[in-house]
């Protein structure tokens, strides 16, 4: 498979063979769509999981082009200068696979509109139940997506890759393309929004299950036929994009296997559905080649890619590749079918008992008690494999060999040990009682941000990893973005600088902490489970933006001398402490269309719950400052310890030199 043709032929023929497992499982489960209520037609029966199929494949490889284009392609096709002169760069200077890669991104992204504008008519057709071009089609169109949930999520998805496609006419920096991807990942979570996912009974769980599960499958399906289509441009550069996406691809594989369990938990009543529903045989006809995937990935990690860089193979990896593309555009098929059948649990919830149900989509937990911190647990998707991955990243970075001119320093087991506990944090407060309790609570709501933003990241920064990357991985040298370059980068520019000063980083990350509780993100949070994801995922940058100058430690590596370290740790507590004081003695009860009609029977009333969450997080606010206040002055002795060594030394030195003879 050397040649382009066939190389594009055999990859063409990949969304065909997910169309003909889209009708194969559909044929399985009797009915390709469950009509509840009026029949629109064959069209739309037929019509609605073929283009989800089709829908998947292509936004699959959109999201891969770019992603690829970010970490995976060479970016130049000489020795990588600066990123500024990069980015004032020719166009004629990037590398031929990168380029063809964002112009068949570009292609991508407008047939994936298209394609996502169509569900949405077909969608409309289906609640409607109206066969397309009858005389009465679309009357209510545009109420359904003005005014339907349904509709407005479909049609913000078909806006934002409409918007992302446009923008890749023209750019080709980082920046731009980050703010495309952005749009692509934003339509994954607007369809995790319309499927099962989003009529089940545990539905945050469900929902957060299939935006982890869309993002893995469309960055691995979409990046293996990218680098089998592309081989021919990389030339001698196959060898490194493979071995980069192949720990991507593990990722993502582990990624879809967490993703896959959590949602099969959630749909299936007992494990018998497996073998009684036909939703079920295609679950097991899903892990079956989930399986045969992972063979595949490790035989080429094994084999394939160490013969491709010992003698130039591209054959054997070229069809292995190949293999797997078709191996997961079959799975893609089937899940394209799944969200088309109807589940042994069924979408719509039964009838609520209690408003705390009716908001939370669970029952109100029972009083909280001190053996409630270890006992109750409600496992978040989202958190569980955002700990597990960041666990798993640093331990794989720790075990290689330091690079050469480093020097071969054990690393500090503390510091392995401070990543793995924030991690743990990170878990626990998400799945734990935190995670519980913070839907119903307003102070244990606030004491989870807190714990987040204010313990287990300080932990993750005082695990280094950015130190460790640097002494583990080596700087790319044909501009791609890998982890070194992450944690190297700073901004280039005056603005950039002077908003990266460790006071003025203190500052945003302690404001946007507040912002979350003065501004109505709270509300959105608590009302849409993506909504809650960017929540948690501002929280825990907002908490990066605190803990680094008040660690001492600077973007894209070095540190912060102490006078600014304090000046951080002023300005960064005041904030929060301000914040603390606002919510105890000024600011009514916030959200009070949530957290004032829960209905609990225990624990203090609303705005009281309100007033000790406040309270709270004063405490833990000036823990932490005098803390890091401590560590300051630590750091402060101990430097001064070693300058006056240095001295010390110096004087020896000089006193024991031999002295030029007079005569």
């Amino acid at each position: 498979m050397t040649s382009t043709r066939t190389r594009v032929l055999v990859i063409g023929a990949a969304a065909p063979w997910a169309l003909l497992w889209t009708v194969i499982a559909a044929a399985m489960a009797g009915a390709p769509i469950s009509m509840e209520l009026v029949d629109a037609g064959p069209v739309v029966r037929w019509g609605l999981p073929i283009v989800d199929a089709l829908g998947d494949v292509v936004g699959a490889a959109t999201v891969a082009c770019l992603v690829l284009a970010l970490v995976v392609l060479p970016r130049r096709t000489g020795p990588s200068a600066s990123e500024a002169d990069q980015d004032r760069a020719t166009v004629s200077r990037f590398h031929p696979a990168y380029e063809r890669a964002l112009d068949i991104g570009m292609g991508l992204a407008m047939v994936w509109s298209m394609l996502l504008v169509v569900r949405m008519v077909l969608g409309y057709a289906l609640a409607a139940g109206q066969a397309p071009f009858s005389p009465r089609f679309g009357s209510d169109l545009l109420m359904y997506i003005t005014r339907l949930e349904l509709g407005q999520y479909q049609l913000a998805g078909a806006v934002f890759v409409a918007v992302a496609s446009t923008m890749l006419i023209v750019v080709r920096s980082r920046t731009g393309l980050l703010i495309a991807l952005s749009l692509m990942f934003a339509t994954l979570v607007t369809k995790s929004m319309t499927g099962h996912a989003a009529g089940q009974t545990s539905h945050e769980a469900a929902t957060s299950a299939m935006i982890v599960h869309l993002v893995a499958a469309g960055v691995w399906l979409g990046g293996l036929a990218l680098l089998v289509l592309l081989a021919g441009r990389l030339g001698a550069r196959l060898t490194d994009a493979a071995e980069r996406f192949s720990v991507l691809a593990l990722a993502c594989y582990g990624a879809l296997a967490a993703s896959g369990i959590a949602s099969a938990l959630v749909r299936l009543s007992a494990p018998l559905d497996l073998v009684t529903t036909a939703y079920g045989w295609m679950l097991v006809l899903k892990t079956v080649l989930l399986v045969l995937l992972g063979g595949a990935g490790w035989w080429q990690r094994r084999r394939v890619l160490v013969r491709l860089r010992a003698s130039d193979r591209r054959r054997d990896f070229l069809w292995l590749a190949a293999g797997e593309v078709f191996l997961i555009a079959a799975a893609t098929g089937l899940g394209a079918a799944l969200s088309n059948t109807a589940p042994p649990v069924p979408d719509e919830p039964e009838p609520v008992a209690s408003t705390a149900e009716a908001l939370t989509d669970y029952p109100l937990p029972a009083p909280p008690e001190l053996t409630t911190l270890l006992t109750a647990w409600r496992v978040d998707v989202a958190g569980m494999v955002l700990a597990l991955g960041l666990v798993v990243i640093y331990l794989w970075v720790r075990m290689r060999r330091p690079v050469t001119g480093t020097g071969a320093r054990p690393w500090p087991v503390g510091r392995t040990l401070a990543w793995v506990a924030g991690c743990a944090v990170i878990f626990w407060v998400t799945s734990g009682a935190p995670g519980v309790y913070a839907p119903v609570q307003f102070s244990v709501h606030l004491g989870q941000h807190a714990l987040l933003a204010l313990v287990a990241v300080p932990l993750l920064v005082a695990g280094r990893f950015g130190d460790l990357v640097r002494e583990r991985i080596s700087p790319r040298s044909d501009g791609s973005a890998g982890l070194r370059e992450l944690v190297d980068w700073r901004p280039g520019s005056r603005v950039g600088q002077w908003l990266a000063h460790p006071a003025v980083l203190a500052l945003l990350g302690a404001a946007g902490f507040a912002a979350i509780y003065l501004t109505p993100a709270l509300g959105a949070g608590l009302h849409t489970a993506p909504g809650r994801l960017v929540v948690l995922t501002a929280v825990l940058v907002f908490g990066a933006a605190v803990a680094l100058p008040f660690q001492g430690r600077a973007l894209g590596g070095g540190t912060v001398a102490g006078v600014e370290r304090w000046a951080a740790l002023a300005v960064g507590t005041g904030i929060l402490a301000a914040l603390a004081v606002l919510l105890v003695l000024v600011i009514p009860v916030v959200e009070p269309d949530w957290f004032a009609v829960m209905g609990r029977t225990w624990g203090a009333d609303a705005l009281g719950d309100q007033r000790l969450g406040g309270w709270m997080l004063l405490a833990m606010v000036l823990v932490l400052a005098v803390l890091h206040g401590a560590l300051i002055v630590r750091s402060r002795r101990r430097s001064e310890g070693l300058s006056a060594g240095r001295d010390a030394e110096a004087r020896q030195r000089a006193r024991s030199a031999p002295r030029p003879d007079p005569s």
